[in-house]
């Protein structure tokens, strides 16, 4: 698949994905409600960090990324909240890029706060993270009815 990248950086495989922007639910008012991405937005990246040794998904992070085209020029910055998926839990955000096509992405995870069990194998995920990847952004909007 052109639109994903992944990298090995320290405790983490850090996974890219890069697709058309689509609704999703958000609780409003104690009621799920359908939302459509923010108007002009046209691109959804999504991204996905596991434990480098037991390929488990890694929760409560607070993930930040700076996009830029091909050419170096910035993009947008974002913070990439979590975002629940029936068969890939991930972090993601919505935005707009100028054009399908490449792009590096420059993300900053520091470390996370949670417990960790196991007087052995808890000792993982001590150090912030910085990493950069490159990935084939797509460009373009899911239908969603009225908008």
């Amino acid at each position: 698949m052109d639109n994903h990248a992944e990298k090995e950086v320290g405790d983490y495989i850090i996974s890219l994905a890069s697709e058309e922007a689509e609704g999703t639910y958000r609780l409003q008012n104690g009621e799920l409600k359908w939302n459509v991405p923010e108007e002009g937005f046209n691109t959804h990246l999504e991204i996905v960090v596991r434990d480098n040794k037991d390929k488990c998904f890694i929760p409560e992070l607070k993930i930040k990324g700076k996009v830029y085209d091909e050419g170096g020029k910035f993009v947008v910055e974002k913070d990439f909240p979590f975002l629940w998926h029936p068969f890939l839990f991930h972090y993601g955000a919505f935005f707009k890029i100028p054009e399908a096509g490449k792009y590096r992405v420059e993300l900053e995870i520091p470390a996370p706060e949670f417990h960790r069990h196991d007087e052995i194998k808890g000792k993982r995920y001590e150090k912030d993270v910085k990493v950069k990847m490159q990935i084939e952004m797509e460009s373009g909007r899911e239908p969603h009815g009225p908008e």
